[in-house]
């Protein structure tokens, strides 16, 4: 009997390769492996992901979409580098839809199922508030308040929470060393789960934005020079609406994204 002819290996779509290569690369670019200022080397990184350059291309537009390359025609594409004013621009994009979100939560109810996830978050960050590796507290950060969003049960603010999270990530990385000073920030947040549990809409939103105002003044302290991770404050020239196929970010070389009038921030060296 002849052997049988094995059948070929399925092939990775290309759509699914692109969403690979998308996430791997986000990864890297979320853990700081590649800083602000570091501009993407296509042949280099195809073949550290052994992908063709067509698929890492189509990665890098969609990081661009998300905020987290920014892209300057003739010149290249780059990880952003994060102003002061950047981050106040996100944060208050932020508490916008945050504040939406909690209203919602309250008017239809509070679910149990909301304030459980939420006390498991507020008890990991007691625990991981005591730890050395600071990540972590504001990782779960994120996540206590990602699941509150997704508790108002909308869709669309969901996904306009969703569009500015990575951004939101960078913009951890940027504060997060100033976290260790922040022994109080499980306590905040299960004052803040209380109060949501109780459905005291105004209670709730007063307490919301007082932990914004906490927030700003954490920024400010941290951005106020430049430090290991290049936030190096400059003025802001222009308004754009929330969304970031149409967001220009200005950063502190005083570039935007699509401005070709100017050169783009000096490449560093990829790792």
């Amino acid at each position: 009997m002849s052997a049988q002819t094995p059948a070929p290996a399925a092939k990775t779509s290309k759509r699914t390769l692109t969403e690979v290569v998308t996430g791997l690369l986000r990864n890297r670019i979320l853990n700081g492996e590649f800083p602000p200022g570091t501009q993407m080397n296509e042949v280099e990184l195809a073949a550290s992901f052994e992908v063709s350059r067509g698929p890492l291309r189509e990665a890098m537009q969609r990081l661009v979409q998300e905020g987290l390359l920014v892209s300057y025609p003739r010149h290249g594409v780059f990880v952003p580098t994060l102003t002061r004013e950047d981050l106040e621009d996100i944060f208050v994009a932020r508490q916008a839809i945050e504040r939406e979100a909690l209203r919602r939560v309250t008017a239809r109810g509070v679910s149990a199922g909301l304030v459980a996830d939420l006390e498991v978050i507020v008890a990991r960050m007691k625990d991981a508030a005591g730890g050395a590796d600071q990540s972590a507290l504001a990782a779960l950060d994120l996540a206590f308040h990602r699941r509150l969003v997704s508790g108002a049960g909308s869709t669309r603010l969901d996904r306009l929470y969703g569009l500015i999270s990575n951004e939101m990530q960078l913009c951890f990385r940027l504060i997060v060393d100033s976290y260790s000073d922040r022994s109080e920030l499980p306590a905040e947040h299960e004052q803040l789960l209380h109060v949501i549990a109780s459905g005291d809409k105004f209670a709730a939103l007063a307490l919301l934005d007082r932990h914004f105002a906490e927030v700003g003044e954490l920024q400010a302290a941290t951005s106020g020079k430049p430090h290991k991770h290049h936030l190096r404050p400059q003025p802001h020239h222009h308004q754009d609406p929330l969304g970031h196929e149409q967001i220009f970010h200005e950063h502190a070389d005083g570039y935007r994204h699509g401005d070709d009038h100017k050169a783009p921030p000096q490449p560093r060296e990829q790792p």
